[in-house]
């Protein structure tokens, strides 16, 4: 249970670390730009019945990947223990200009 976290933990954690929301059909689109502001550097998506619902493991692991993540990376960032600042370093550090 412990690599499960609630939808609306992860909408309002990737909010927070200054994630655009787009309300885009059945999905809740997130976008995270860089300085030129566009085209997004990393993007993921997560359903509208998965907002009020569990996330499960392996929807995590998907997100995290499609943000430049690795698992542990993702819960850190949705938990709040990274920063956006913190964020953006890792990001850096994978060659990606934010």
């Amino acid at each position: 249970m412990a690599d499960v976290r609630s939808g609306r933990d992860i909408d309002s954690a990737l909010v927070k670390k200054g994630f655009l929301r787009f309300h885009e059909g059945d999905h809740v689109r997130y976008r995270f730009y860089g300085p030129s502001g566009d085209n997004p550097v990393a993007r993921t998506k997560i359903s509208h019945g998965m907002l009020g619902r569990t996330v499960g493991a392996k929807l995590i692991s998907l997100m995290a990947k499609q943000l430049h993540l690795t698992k542990k990376q993702f819960l850190q960032l949705i938990d709040c223990t990274m920063t956006e600042k913190a964020y953006r370093e890792t990001l850096r550090g994978k060659g990606i200009a934010v």
